[in-house]
């Protein structure tokens, strides 16, 4: 009986993809199974995951790069565990995180569809931070949460059937974000207090940090911008209401993905919008006097500031 599918997307990480399946495989217990899904590689990715040759780990593989969030969903589409536990393919889980996840989710029982997890961040952080509490949490209390959190970014182990139910959006270079938000409207969820992965910042191509760059620009802001779009008509009155700084700033962010667009008069017009509930918001008045220079400049500048994770 596998309880467990760990759950690893993989694109061009054939240096770092190791060390997350030997976290994996130092697990106790016999109860689990891996899954890597390969969202096309042009690397030595693949040689690398078969060079385990452990009867634990399973390959399935997309012909072309497909983004993360596709590659999630094959991912879940071929487990066979109960319970899916998403790990990135940069990250790892600590030495006894399974043990604890697998204690946690016996002790809720049918409580609970979700339950998320403390990582350690390498820098010494953590991620959610503030940290979770124990104990089951519904869709308004998740998103106060998120409205005092700087990262808000956990370990998430997720029933299989909502899973499947409750699909990630196939935008090339987002999804996650609303992905969260549907979960915990839809699902029941908890969270942990108990640190079981390790969050590693090393990872040359991190889509958080490889979408920022000016050759994705465009592709990015139409992508980032559609889950935007799409969090603020199904979440934002909810935000509005549970986390206004979180709302606030996602129509910021929205002025930003405009100007990447090259959709200059979108972008001042929701630049604009802001500065009427904000007049003195710098950050707001910097997007619209660099979103002026074009999508180009724009995104070379905006380049040289790092993601928050």
């Amino acid at each position: 009986m596998i309880t467990f599918s760990i759950c690893i997307t993989a694109f061009n990480r054939e240096r770092l993809i190791g060390r997350a399946i030997r976290s994996c495989l130092a697990q106790a217990g016999d109860d689990y199974e891996i899954v890597v899904a390969d969202d096309g590689s042009t690397d030595g990715t693949v040689a690398a995951i078969q060079a385990f040759a452990d009867d634990r780990i399973r390959i399935v593989c997309h012909g072309t790069n497909r983004g993360s969030c596709a590659a999630r969903n094959f991912s879940v589409e071929a487990a066979a565990g109960q319970w899916i536990v998403m790990l990135d393919s940069d990250d790892a889980l600590q030495p006894k995180g399974l043990e604890s996840i697998r204690a946690t989710v016996r002790d809720l029982g049918a409580e609970a569809d979700c339950v998320e997890f403390m990582m350690q961040r390498d820098d010494g952080g953590c991620s959610p931070d503030p940290p979770l509490t124990d104990g089951t949490v519904n869709y308004e209390q998740y998103l106060r949460q998120i409205d005092q959190q700087r990262y808000f970014d956990p370990l998430r182990v997720i029933r299989r059937s909502a899973a499947r139910q409750t699909p990630w959006r196939e935008w090339r270079v987002s999804g996650v974000v609303l992905h969260s938000f549907d979960l915990h409207r839809e699902r029941r969820c908890a969270t942990c207090s108990q640190r079981v992965a390790i969050v590693h910042t090393d990872a040359p191509n991190r889509i958080s940090w490889v979408r920022r760059g000016p050759t994705m620009a465009k592709q990015a802001g139409a992508d980032l911008g559609s889950e935007m779009d799409e969090i603020l008509s199904r979440h934002g009155a909810a935000l509005q209401r549970c986390a206004p700084r979180t709302w606030q700033r996602f129509q910021r962010v929205r002025a930003s993905y405009y100007f990447l667009e090259g959709r200059v008069w979108a972008g001042i017009r929701q630049a604009f919008s802001c500065l009427r509930v904000t007049p003195f918001s710098g950050e707001v008045w910097g997007q619209l006097i660099c979103g002026l220079t074009g999508p180009g400049w724009f995104a070379r500048i905006r380049s040289r500031r790092p993601p928050p994770t």
